[in-house]
């Protein structure tokens, strides 16, 4: 039950305005402690420091925090919407993270509210004289953390919103859920195979609305359903797309209804957090982007190929029977599908690209390490795929040079057990 709430903390955390509310929070904070201070300091102090000199800085800092507010603003969704236009519309929710780009709004938003607090109380009888010191001192303090701040912004800005740091932070975020994924089997529930039976008498538990199934939180399951003695069977994998009234879960005691409904997230978007499918896909868009009549940028698309790959190579098994007990027992989760996670973004790609002799070959490289992979079911998919690119790409490839070329690399992968350095370019 606490792993679950710290995790819905840890999401609420995320929100721009609960930053920008918390840091303004904390500027009306250090308005009313100068009041308090004030009164231990010795009176001879608030003969060094006269109220002029607050007044100027504050209204300093309150004009140039609204300037620099407003134009912060305006580049945050100048940068949103160039990466809906230019990589892949899926990528906005990952920019929305950014904790670079949040904590340096939510600071000039605090600048801003702490100074026009302090103005505002200066204006009547709030402040003594000796209260105009803690308030100087403080005003300082917050122009520093103003200052460092913005030297931050304009580092952040390089690069912000470039093809390099969106494609490096979905491939982050991607490799840290596949990680949690690869570590905790089934989110640590139990796996929920297809040839487990499920008891008889259960009731079926159905989705109150339509949307992808974004996170599910099986330790408030798991503390419930042992409150109880009974199972809870969630057949609905995350990142699932599901109609207002399908099954999504079956219980044992209709007791754990309530909290399976409460602890399976349904929404409009996947998200990647436990859903590492979802950023390989993003990856994938990308490439596909790139490999459009209007951009024909191969290169992208073969550093997206190269990163995906990189991140399937992590792939674990079994998972749906991994040697360590599970965390939550009570729960049945299923396991990632490793057919999913191959197909769908790499699929996408070598349909996009089958006209394109070195998008191909190098698919062909990457998904032939795949195929020598450990785990027999991981291999399997990436040797089918691989034939199906090949397939494809040979009906595509409009000159017959480049056709044979490509037959004649893939055929050079099978005969020396190695990808042929420096054949794809």
């Amino acid at each position: 039950m606490f792993t679950s709430f710290v995790q819905r903390v840890r999401l609420l955390f995320r929100k721009l305005w609960l930053r920008v509310a918390a840091i303004s929070l904390l500027g009306v904070v250090a308005v009313l402690a100068a009041k308090l201070i004030g009164p231990f300091l010795p009176p001879s102090l608030a003969l060094w420091i006269g109220a002029n000199s607050v007044d100027q800085l504050l209204d300093i800092l309150s004009g140039s925090m609204l300037a620099v507010t407003t134009f912060s603003l305006s580049v945050m969704v100048s940068v949103h919407r160039s990466i809906s236009a230019q990589w892949t519309p899926r990528a906005h929710r990952i920019q929305l993270r950014d904790r670079s780009t949040q904590m340096v709004l939510a600071t000039f938003i605090g600048a801003f509210v702490y100074a026009l607090s302090s103005i505002i109380l200066r204006s009547t009888q709030f402040f003594e004289d000796r209260d105009i010191v803690v308030l100087f001192a403080m005003t300082l303090v917050v122009i520093v953390l103003v200052v460092v701040m913005i030297m931050r912004w304009l580092v952040r800005l390089q690069t912000m919103g470039s093809l390099a740091d969106i494609s490096d932070r979905i491939c982050e975020l991607t490799a840290k859920a596949f990680h949690d994924r690869m570590e905790r089997p089934c989110l640590g529930a139990t796996a929920l195979t297809d040839a487990m039976v499920i008891p008889e008498g259960v009731t079926d538990i159905r989705a109150n609305r339509s949307g992808y199934v974004e996170r599910i939180f099986p330790a408030a399951i798991d503390a419930r359903a042992k409150a109880c003695d009974g199972h809870a069977y969630l057949i609905r994998e995350v990142g699932d797309y599901i109609d207002k009234g399908d099954i999504i879960a079956h219980v044992t005691d209709d007791a754990l209804v309530a909290s399976v409904v409460a602890n399976v997230q349904i929404g409009e978007m996947r998200d990647v957090e436990q859903d590492p499918g979802f950023g390989l896909t993003m990856l994938a868009e990308i490439a596909s982007k790139a490999l459009s009549p209007g951009v024909n940028d191969g290169g992208t698309a073969i550093d997206m190929i190269d990163r995906i790959a990189g991140i399937l190579q992590g792939w674990q098994a079994p998972q749906a029977s991994p040697g360590d007990p599970a965390t939550y027992p009570r729960v049945f989760i299923r396991a990632l599908n490793p057919d999913h996670l191959i197909r769908r973004p790499l699929g996408l790609i070598a349909r996009d690209g089958a006209g394109v002799y070195e998008v191909q070959a190098v698919l062909q490289e990457r998904l032939f390490a795949l195929a020598r992979h450990p785990d027999p079911v991981l291999a399997a998919v990436a040797e089918e795929l691989r034939g199906q690119a090949l397939t494809r790409a040979l009906e595509t490839i409009p000159h017959e040079i480049d056709r044979q070329a490509l037959a004649d690399h893939a055929a050079s992968l099978t005969q020396t057990g190695a990808p042929m350095s420096g054949t794809a370019m």
